[in-house]
């Protein structure tokens, strides 16, 4: 998002397994004006779920959306809980 103002940019995502929703977060970004330096955001840490029932795999769906629901980044990824790691 270079050389624009964004008001109120979040990071927003939704846990899916097996086609329903387990989990959905938003943490807000802020508000920035237009730069010439890259800027970084790390989002806290979350907890992987434990135990036989968690195990499978996950769907999260990614994204940075402002106040006015403009996605500025979107994508999605999968991840594998198991007992064992071949």
């Amino acid at each position: 998002v270079q050389h624009k103002i964004v008001s109120g940019l979040k990071y927003h995502h939704t846990v899916f397994r097996k086609g329903i929703r387990v989990d959905k977060k938003s943490y807000m970004v802020g508000s920035y004006g237009p730069k010439d330096v890259l800027q970084t955001f790390e989002a806290p840490a979350v907890m992987a779920p434990k135990g036989m029932l968690a195990r499978g795999s996950y769907i999260r769906k990614s994204q940075f959306l402002d106040d006015d629901k403009n996605i500025y980044l979107q994508w999605e990824w999968r991840m594998d809980i198991k007992r064992d790691w071949d």
